[in-house]
């Protein structure tokens, strides 16, 4: 290593910086520059499968790509410790751990779950953002239907079996439509003194007037009626005001039975990120221009959901697609950047969107070549090859192909183990 390269600091492991570290491997000669990763975590998850590890349809390990595989093939750094400030003078990175410096610094760290300060989020609902987060719903899911099979009164079971999922979006909506399918199909067979067809419940609430409110219209309908199918309640145009221990109160008076409620209400940019004196979107991410620079900094660089970058006057969402899509151009930036060549800009170009609607349904949106929806099976297949060719290592899709086909043909892991 020479001792004039670059420091390149990339924070957070996620889909940026996972596909930023794979692509930077092919464009940057070793010892050209110095580059470190840095996560809380040394895995990246894949954050879009992770419901299904609440659910039981895939083991944690199936969704979670260790980061100093790409790291140490491509003979870059990982440095595993949580990061708490970046000092845009002194070019420094604060983290649990010291200090680190660097000559150019790409911000990619992940948003937060937002729970907009209203009461008894933090301390009566469970989240679906990290890996712990799956596998702590899935416990939850499963005592609650042990606790439930002690009673002999249904109206107790009825109580205990309530679950409230509080946001419409995608994640909110594949998971009902997982926890459904999971009672239909797993715990109906070995939980016989319950009553499926009345006992459990799950009601889907979200203040926008459809399901997955961010996509095509056609999307949310078909959601919509593949839900209600499974016996889902879809409760719209309603705003959460206080959540307690076995309700969710809202704001126009009503009362929802909920003994166990699932916040997927929305998602914030990260506080560090927040924190930078740099210009910053409404939302609080940091406004990027199209070559990734956040206030036209060549040393600071951004993309995914800690970046607002401008998509036809409207920023682009925060979604894994997007950092997926950009970090090539990233990766070609950077390498321009270190080298001292003209940069290039980034033109977003959607591919659409899926959702998952449980077992062999889904509905996909494409929005090229043409603009095409497609519900039920062939949405379902095509949603299931698109994920398993996103994962990355060959290990891992085949675990995950192994772990659908199980989960498919046989029951889903139900032995509750934390």
């Amino acid at each position: 290593m020479s001792a004039t390269a670059k420091r390149i600091l990339i924070l957070g492991g996620g889909f940026g910086g996972l596909h930023l570290v794979r692509r930077l491997e092919r464009r940057l000669r070793r010892g050209e520059v110095q580059v470190t990763l840095v996560d809380r975590s040394n895995y990246s998850l894949f954050t879009p499968l992770l419901y299904q590890v609440a659910t039981g349809e895939l083991p944690p390990h199936a969704i979670a790509y260790p980061l100093r595989v790409p790291l140490a093939q491509a003979g870059m750094r990982f440095l595993r410790t949580e990061v708490e400030a970046i000092d845009l003078d002194q070019r420094v990175v604060h983290t649990a751990d010291g200090e680190l410096a660097y000559d150019v610094v790409v911000v990619l760290l992940g948003s937060v779950t937002n729970d907009y300060g209203i009461p008894g989020v933090r301390e009566h609902a469970l989240v679906v953002k990290w890996l712990e987060d799956g596998r702590a719903l899935r416990h939850r899911i499963l005592s609650t239907f042990e606790e439930a099979a002690l009673h002999d009164d249904p109206a107790e079971r009825r109580r205990l079996l309530s679950f409230a999922i509080v946001g419409a979006g995608p994640v909110g909506v594949e998971l009902a439509a997982s926890m459904r399918d999971l009672m239909d199909h797993t715990l109906r067979g070995i939980y016989p003194t319950i009553d499926f067809r009345t006992e459990p419940s799950i009601t889907l609430i979200d203040g926008a007037d459809r399901a997955i409110p961010q996509m095509d219209e056609r999307l949310s309908r078909i959601a919509a009626r593949r839900l209600e199918q499974l016996g889902v309640r879809l409760v719209f145009r309603t705003l959460v005001s206080e959540i307690t221990g076995d309700t969710v109160r809202t704001r126009d008076g009503k009362t929802i039975p909920a003994h166990t409620t699932i916040w997927a209400g929305g998602i914030r940019t990260n506080p560090v990120v927040a924190a930078l004196d740099l210009p910053h979107a409404k939302d609080g991410r940091l406004i990027v221009d199209a070559f990734f620079r956040a206030g036209g900094h060549d040393d600071v660089l951004a993309f995914g959901d800690a970046a607002a970058m401008d998509d036809g006057g409207k920023p682009l969402p925060q979604l894994a697609q997007v950092a997926v899509l950009q970090a090539p151009a990233a990766a070609d930036n950077l390498a321009r950047l270190i080298r001292g060549e003209p940069l290039l800009p980034y033109r977003h170009k959607r591919k659409g969107d899926l959702v998952a609607l449980g077992r062999t349904s889904a509905g996909a949106e494409f929005a090229r070549p043409v603009h095409i929806v497609l519900s039920g099976l062939p949405a379902w297949t095509v949603w299931r090859t698109n994920y398993l060719m996103q994962l990355v290592g060959a290990r891992n899709r085949g675990t995950l192909l192994a772990e659908w086909l199980l989960s498919f043909f046989s029951r889903r892991i139900v032995a509750d183990i934390t």
